[in-house]
């Protein structure tokens, strides 16, 4: 599959997780065309998936900032890694196999142009912890045996939302741009509005912020 463009932003204000989300989710709901995002964390944090219980990241994390994602997966730590979304409008555009393919493809090629040597795993890690980085899926990425990205999906009537982390590998400064071009030929720079602004603003507060969400498993 090919995305005929995409529009892009490297998000250059660190923000906290709950920010951090609920900007993903306002940028989901109000996109009339592809959009990827990537963005840093103000402090240690620790993201998690959908279904994931709250007690077993709490007892673990619980000095660091913690959120629950909108997407599924396991348990992510971040700081120090390379974190993006991307936003499809178009549910229909792919399965969840092929659009976690497709990413995940383009970003091995990409990678192994600066000399990593990157696998695209064909067969998933045999079923046990629930940390994102210490089990791989299929077609997530390796080098030496070491999981470096990974990633979760959401669907609903609005669209597709990828989340995903790059780890333990140096990447230059110019990324987002790299990988963009990598996603699709046809891009361009994507600017945040104040609408988008303001209802992840909302999102925030009333969502990412809230125990009731937070801890709802």
């Amino acid at each position: 599959m090919k995305l005929a463009n995409l529009s892009f932003f490297a998000d250059a204000e660190a923000r906290g997780a709950a920010e951090n989300m609920a900007l993903d989710e306002a940028i989901f709901l109000r996109a009339t065309f592809p959009v990827m995002r990537s963005f840093r964390w103000i402090r240690p944090a620790v993201s998690f998936g959908y279904f994931t219980s709250w007690r077993s990241v709490v007892g673990r994390f619980g000095d660091r900032e913690l959120v629950r994602r909108w997407t599924g997966g396991g348990i992510v730590e971040h700081g120090n890694d390379f974190t993006y979304s991307v936003f499809f409008p178009d549910r229909h555009l792919a399965t969840n196999a092929e659009l976690y393919r497709f990413i995940h493809s383009a970003l091995a090629e990409l990678l192994r142009g600066f000399g990593h040597p990157v696998e695209v795993l064909r067969n998933p890690d045999s079923p046990g912890s629930n940390d994102c980085f210490e089990r791989a899926v299929e077609c997530d990425l390796k080098v030496r045996g070491k999981k470096i990205a990974g990633a979760a999906l959401r669907r609903n009537n609005k669209g597709i939302l990828l989340q995903g982390s790059i780890q333990r590998i140096e990447l230059p400064d110019d990324f987002t741009v790299m990988f963009a071009n990598a996603l699709c030929a046809q891009t361009e720079k994507f600017a945040l509005s104040r609408r988008i602004l303001d209802t992840a603003a909302l999102i925030a507060k009333a969502k990412y912020s809230a125990a009731e969400w937070t801890q709802r498993f």
